[in-house]
């Protein structure tokens, strides 16, 4: 009985907390070897750069500098992510990919693909 008591303790803490990854489903139309791209992006430090679900397409104006960092410009102002998080493998969407999520007016960065397309 007390392990059922810790066990509904924990999910119903778990249950409370707001999840940081969400499931888009337009994601499930891309090709299977465009979502598993997507579900193995690993930016130069070895961190996870998330999941499709938080890598959002990027039509925008972008600079990759010198220094191998990105500098983005995004609807509230640039953004610049160091070079460690810009991906330097083939991106097979064509477009640009921002890894990011925004939770509860924080917004977090973990990867830039670069597009492809010109």
């Amino acid at each position: 009985m007390r392990h059922f008591v810790k066990l509904a303790i924990a999910s119903a803490v778990l249950c409370s907390m707001p999840a940081l990854a969400r499931w888009n489903p337009k994601y499930a139309n891309q090709p299977p070897e465009v979502q598993a791209w997507y579900k193995s992006q690993h930016n130069a430090q070895g961190q996870w750069c998330c999941d499709e679900a938080d890598g959002h397409p990027f039509y925008g104006v972008y600079t990759i500098n010198k220094d191998g960092s990105v500098s983005i410009k995004a609807k509230d102002g640039t953004h610049t992510l160091p070079a460690y998080m810009v991906l330097k493998g083939p991106n097979p969407t064509g477009h640009a990919v921002w890894w990011y999520i925004d939770v509860n007016g924080q917004h977090s960065d973990y990867c830039f693909a670069p597009g492809t397309l010109t």
